[in-house]
């Protein structure tokens, strides 16, 4: 009786591992769904297009595009956390999405606990930067004036608690000033909001890369451990300054996807980061290359979230 039940046992779960098996060899028959938290036509969204373009080809199935901006990617995260861990609803997760879980005590996730990490395929490279006729030259130039002003400078970011909105703050505490942040739900926005003169500069992705090349826009600063290949700005650190804003795009599902499908997209967005495509579209919006597997992605995700708890927790709530 006992070797039956045994054998019965066994060959129940030899039909369960073959059964995960063939559910993973089908994987995926439908169209996968790729959410961005911010709107079309930035850098985020723009190279997530072209990286989902490919790992589409990959898998044989379209990988469809849908942008929920706001809340610095917050929306999306949130949205992410909320659906069926099958692999046809991933989510393209920033910086900002990761620290806003502490710096808006109205976001309920927790990205250590409610998702599944995919990859991470590329960091962001900040920069300050004004308009091309705006008096201030170098850093210390718009320093100095923020100092002897009589109202507070203003200053444009894609969204609250993404990587330039913090390290800006970092740096108004380092100087012994304080100035207005404007958020907004994109790239492209807060770049339009310092071309028309609303904001007195900006702090932001290099989604400007375009417009520091076409003389439109200064490049005073980068928030990098190096300067940028091609642009003559110094980093932070360069001034005296000991700021890295942080930094990392990746690709996340909902918690509890199956490690087979985890690994099938996981090799996918590796390939596509490997494309000329991609490559292009790193460069054109100043994203540096940096492809790292689930593991590895969810470590970097753990210590980027614990590095920067403190200062988060200074904001918390205040925006």
């Amino acid at each position: 009786m006992n070797h039956s039940l045994f054998k019965h046992a066994v060959a129940c779960a030899c039909l369960s591992i073959l059964g995960s098996a063939a559910l993973a060899a089908g994987y995926p028959s439908n169209p996968v769904s790729l959410v961005v938290g911010y709107g079309a036509g930035g850098g985020t969204d723009v190279c997530n297009r072209v990286l989902a373009n490919d790992v589409g080809k990959q898998l044989g199935q379209t990988v469809i595009i849908e942008n929920r901006p706001g809340a610095g990617s917050s929306l999306s995260v949130s949205y992410i956390t909320r659906q069926r861990p099958d692999g046809y609803s991933i989510a393209s997760l920033s910086t900002g999405g990761v620290l806003n879980q502490v710096l808006n005590p109205g976001n309920k996730y927790d990205v250590t606990k409610e998702l599944t990490p995919v990859a991470m395929v590329a960091q962001y490279q900040v920069g300050l930067l004004v308009r091309a006729d705006s008096p201030y030259k170098t850093l210390a130039d718009l320093i100095a004036a923020a100092k002897r002003g009589k109202t507070a400078m203003s200053y444009s970011t894609a969204g609250i608690g993404t990587p330039q909105h913090l390290t800006t703050e970092r740096l108004a505490q380092a100087i012994g000033t304080q100035w207005v942040h404007v958020p907004y739900k994109s790239g492209p926005e807060s770049i339009s909001a310092l071309l028309r003169g609303d904001v007195d500069f900006m702090a932001q992705t290099a989604e400007w890369v375009p417009y520091v090349r076409d003389g439109r826009l200064r490049l005073l600063s980068v928030y990098t451990d190096e300067r940028m290949p091609g642009f003559d700005a110094p980093t932070l650190k360069e001034q005296g300054y000991d700021l890295v804003a942080p930094s990392l795009l990746g690709i996340v599902g909902p918690a509890g996807m199956d490690a087979a499908h985890v690994k099938r997209l996981q090799d996918a967005f590796d390939v596509a980061t490997r494309t000329p495509e991609f490559a292009n579209c790193a460069d054109q919006f100043g994203l540096k290359v940096d492809f790292r597997d689930a593991a590895a992605f969810g470590r970097y995700v753990n210590d980027t979230l614990v590095g920067w708890t403190p200062l988060l927790q200074q904001f918390a709530g205040k925006e």
